[in-house]
């Protein structure tokens, strides 16, 4: 049951593993990154990073397009992160029982707009991002569970 998506550059990292996997109950946890799954390095570093518990997968954007029956069907409380908001676009629609999507760290570069602390988009994301409200999507920015969630859909 997929529990959690979010949107985040860094993919794992102490708010991820900490905070959001025990507030949720989370005990798998499936990165979707084209760079991240074409680099063995990374990838084990991202295993290594995690705790002993959860169960890790990390996939490119045409892997889990391959693999979305399974992840529609995984039994286990499941947290779905993406590198960035254009690879999330192109998955997002597919899964099934989503309704919301956490914008948690998407980093600062040239032509980007700010949104809050921690997310900037560019107008191709800002389109995208558009286009998964206009599906239906809740997207809101919040950093970590106890901290305050803002609407990303009255601001784009």
């Amino acid at each position: 049951m997929i529990k959690v998506i979010r949107i985040d550059h860094r993919l794992l990292h102490g708010q991820v593993i900490f905070a959001w996997t025990k507030s949720q109950g989370i005990e798998r946890i499936v990165v979707i990154d084209n760079v991240a799954a074409g680099d063995d390095f990374k990838k084990m570093s991202l295993k290594l990073s995690k705790p002993a518990d959860i169960k890790l997968s990390v996939f490119s954007v045409d892997q889990a397009k391959e693999r979305i029956a399974k992840i529609n069907n995984l039994k286990s409380n499941t947290m779905i992160i993406f590198g960035d908001v254009l690879q999330a676009g192109q998955i997002v629609p597919l899964l099934e029982g989503v309704k919301e999507i956490n914008y948690g760290g998407v980093k600062n570069r040239p032509d980007t707009k700010r949104f809050s602390n921690a997310v900037f988009l560019t107008e191709k994301e800002v389109k995208c991002s558009q286009e998964l409200k206009n599906l239906g999507f809740d997207l809101y920015m919040q950093q970590v569970p106890t901290s305050k969630r803002e609407s990303l859909n009255e601001l784009i």
